[in-house]
Order: structure tokens, then sequence, then C-alpha cells
């Protein structure tokens, strides 16, 4: 009697939706792992001066908007056919590259923010160090790893990454407990319903990449497993929004409401449970975490914002180059460092979720239009 072995791949087509199916679900995390980073600067940046302690209630008030996006997006997707993409699809030959100039701004005002939090950190930790030239010796490195068609191999590595980021958090979140008080999250409401309120409404420019892996540009492989299984799409967002509270609930745990408001650097609040927290370690942990939060999430907007413009160049792969020019134009606004950048960062990164529902609302009635025309068409057809 000899031994047989099985297996769910029974002819190549088969191996070959697994790897898409696979490939999809990477892209979803690490469009969550992107959501995730801007919530955890959006509270550094904005949350804890505008909103303090209840700021956890702000971010879960994104999360009806994030699904809103979500069911856009999915909508526009089954509505569109072709090989040229959703955003091609719905948007026709004259709005497509409208649409992808609107998104690769986007994606790069993602990445601005991203830059300044980590230019601000490296401030924190090595102040007599010049920003100008660290800043100059990460780009070109950054430019070169993100060259070409890197999406994919930054997908696949965010299946790894994430939990070696996680792990790395949580090990300086547990190290924080000891440290605080239940009575810090008193008075529950801060200012009012009407700062949180407005901090939600700021937060949901936070969240807007959610989308993002339904309309990128891809194959109907890719985006298939994604239209048809909305567990794909909705648990990496999710997580990341439950996350993002987390990590906020940690922090009103370490400060007290009337202490989380006062005037402290950018790099302070990124590294706020480090800096309460007495331990070497716990410092140690959290900032190898944030730094692989914000080069993942850095790489993964500037190759978006990259292979944006190579498609409305016409091109099929991104310049390395290009790449190299949209991380320069980050560096200006990232070595600044003053109150006034971060007011005008603050203003402008408000815009991003109304221009992206304005985005996925037109897109999904222009798909829906052109999907009944060509039902009539085909009707009217003998």
């Amino acid at each position: 009697m000899t031994a047989q072995t099985t297996t769910d791949v029974h002819s190549t087509a088969q191996m070959k939706a697994q790897r898409w199916k696979a490939l999809a679900e990477d892209r979803c995390a690490l469009s969550g792992i992107s959501v995730y980073t801007q919530i955890f600067i959006g509270m550094a940046l904005y949350l804890y001066g505008h909103v303090s302690t209840p700021g956890y209630l702000s971010i879960l008030l994104t999360i009806p908007f994030a699904f809103l996006l979500l069911f856009l997006a999915r909508r526009t997707g089954r509505n569109a056919e072709g090989q040229n993409g959703v955003i091609a699809c719905a948007a026709g030959k004259r709005g497509t590259k409208i649409v992808l100039f609107l998104f690769l701004l986007l994606h790069l005002m993602n990445a601005q923010l991203i830059f300044v939090s980590l230019c601000a950190m490296l401030l924190d930790a090595m102040p007599e160090h010049s920003l100008w030239k660290m800043t100059l010796l990460v780009v070109p490195v950054l430019a070169w790893a993100n060259s070409g068609r890197q999406e994919d191999a930054l997908a696949r590595l965010s299946r790894f990454l994430k939990w070696v980021i996680f792990l790395l958090l949580l090990s300086a979140f547990l190290s924080a407990a000891p440290h605080g008080r239940a009575a810090h999250f008193f008075p529950v409401l801060g200012y009012g319903w009407k700062s949180i309120v407005h901090g939600g409404l700021w937060m949901c420019g936070a969240v807007w990449s959610c989308a993002w892996p339904l309309l990128m540009p891809q194959n109907p492989q890719t985006l298939s497993p994604m239209l048809t299984g909305k567990r794909k799409t909705v648990i990496p967002v999710l997580i990341s929004i439950l996350a993002g509270c987390a990590t906020m609930a940690v922090s009103v745990w370490l400060m007290p409401f009337y202490a989380m408001a006062r005037a402290e650097t950018m790099g302070w609040r990124l590294m706020l449970v480090a800096n309460m927290t007495p331990s070497i370690p716990a410092w140690s942990t959290e900032t190898v975490g944030i730094l692989l939060l914000f080069f993942l999430s850095l790489s993964n907007s500037v190759s978006q914002a990259s292979a944006l413009a190579a498609q409305m160049a016409g091109k099929r792969e991104s310049s390395g180059w290009v790449t190299l020019l949209l991380l320069l134009a980050l560096v200006p606004c990232a070595v600044m460092q003053d109150a006034a950048m971060q007011e005008t960062l603050i203003h402008l990164a408000f815009w991003r979720g109304p221009v992206t529902l304005i985005l996925l609302l037109g897109l999904y009635l222009s798909s829906t239009i052109q999907k009944k025309k060509r039902q009539n068409g085909k009707e009217q057809t003998p």
C-alpha cells in the first residue's frame, strides 16, 4: 500500500488563480498598513492637540466613511469591464488622466505626511545631525529600492513585516502599561462632542486609501478576488482602524487630558509611549517598529504615485528617476519642522477624504451609466 499526497491544485490555471488570490490579499493587507500609518500620524499631528483624550472616539467615527468608500469602489469595479483597469473603464478616455493625477496627488500627500513624521523622529532622536544630510542619504536608497514594478514586491514583503511591526509595537505598549491610569480617560468627552466630530471628519482623510486596492491599475485576475470576497478588503481596514483606536487608548492611558494637548514637538508626540515609559528596551522597540512602519508605507505611497505617473505617460513600468524626483519633492517640507508647516499640512490633509469621496461618487455614477449603455446596446443587437 503506497501513500498518496493530495493537493487542491489540479491544473496550471488553478495554481495561477491561487497566486492571484494571494497577491490580492497581500495588496489589501498593505493597504491596511498604510491606513494605520496615516491614523498613527494623524494622532500626533491633529488629535492630541485638537481633540485630546477622546481621540479614540474620533478614530471610530471613520469606520462608516471607510465602509462607504469600499462600497463605492466595489460597485465601480463590478460595473467596469475591460483590461485597462477600473479607473480607465469608469472615467473614459478624457477623464482617466485627470482622475489618475488626483489620485497621484493623494498618494503624494500621504507620502509627505510620512516623510515629515520620519524627519521629526530623526530630529528628536539625533538632534545633533543635519536633517538635510540624513534625508539626502535616505532618498536615493528609497528611489533605488522602489524603481520599476515594486508594488507587488512590497505587498508580499508586508506579509512578513506586518507581524514584526506588530510585535515590536506591542512590546513597547506592554512595557508602558504599568505607568498609566484609568482616570486619564476622564472627562470622557474632553472638549465636547463638537471637537470629537471635527476630529472624526479630519481623520476620514487618513483612511482614504482603504479603497485603493480596488481601484489601482491591475489586471482582472487580482481584482476579481477583491470583488467577490468582501472580507479581503473589509477586514484589513477594520483591523487597522481598531488598531489605531487601541494605540490612541494606550496614549490616553499614559497621559492625562491637560497634558496631552500641551505644545510638544512632532517627534516627541510620535514617540509618546516610549517617552512616558522609563524603559530603554521600550524606546528601542517602538523606534524600530515605527521606522519599519514608516519606510514600508512611504515606499508604498511613492511607488503607487510613480506607477500612476508611468500610466499617465503610457508606460508599463515606472522609472527610477521619476521616483527619485517625487522623493526629492518631499524633502523641503519635511526638513522645515516648524509650526506653520504643520498647520498647512493639517489643512491640506483634511481634503483627502472629501476629494476621494467625490472621485468615487463620480466613478461609480459614470461606470453605472456606461454599464447601462452596454446592456442597451446588447439588447438592440439582433
